[in-house]
């Protein structure tokens, strides 16, 4: 068997790890906080939105992102599926325009339809974009499932306690703490992955 180890108990590192167990790898995650409250995924807002994300993202983070709401609703209950709603004040409406012409599959909505999805909405917003195939989670309850989901896949979870090395497989899904390992890496929050293998 394949050992893997996954350091941080964010959702970037609990998905990854149910992904290693379900290809087989016996695995265990180390996150230094005792339980997944301390991970900065405890406090996100769980918008599962490729579409949305394709304003700023290219085709390729859109088309996974798609394939990642498949993901949820099979490891994790409750992934709601009602659809993403941009609106903007009517003195920004050039920026709906300019959101819409950089993503797909929204409809396009007018005032009543605005206040027909969100009543408190209504009269304050002209026109907005609907993405009707985007969901959301709440991430508190995702990550207890997938911890949950873990221990029921026979890995060990090591809350409270720092990597301690290990062979085989090593992810570093610490997010931004992983940047004293690479000082010199640039991106975003939350979204980095460092791999050791051969």
């Amino acid at each position: 068997m394949s050992f893997a180890h996954v350091v941080g108990a964010g959702v970037f590192g609990l998905a990854t790890a149910t992904e290693l167990a379900e290809r087989g790898f016996e695995v265990t995650v180390w996150e230094r906080n005792y339980d997944c409250a301390g991970a900065a995924s405890w406090l996100a807002g769980g918008m599962l939105a490729p579409f949305c994300e394709g304003e700023s993202a290219p085709p390729s983070v859109v088309e996974r992102g798609m394939g990642a709401l498949d993901w949820w609703d099979r490891h994790v209950a409750g992934v709601v599926r009602n659809g993403t709603l941009v609106v903007a004040p009517p003195r920004d409406a050039a920026d709906v325009e300019r959101f819409a012409g950089r993503t797909r599959a929204w409809t396009r909505l007018d005032e009543a339809g605005v206040a027909a999805l969100e009543p408190h909405l209504g009269g304050r917003f002209r026109r907005g974009l609907f993405f009707a195939d985007e969901g959301h989670v709440d991430p508190r309850a995702a990550l207890a499932a997938l911890a949950g989901g873990l221990r029921r896949k026979g890995a060990r979870l090591r809350f409270g306690e720092a990597f301690a090395g290990g062979e085989g497989l090593i992810v570093d899904a610490r997010g931004f703490a992983a940047r004293e390992a690479l000082p010199d890496l640039r991106g975003v929050r939350g979204e980095m992955m460092i791999v050791r293998t051969r």
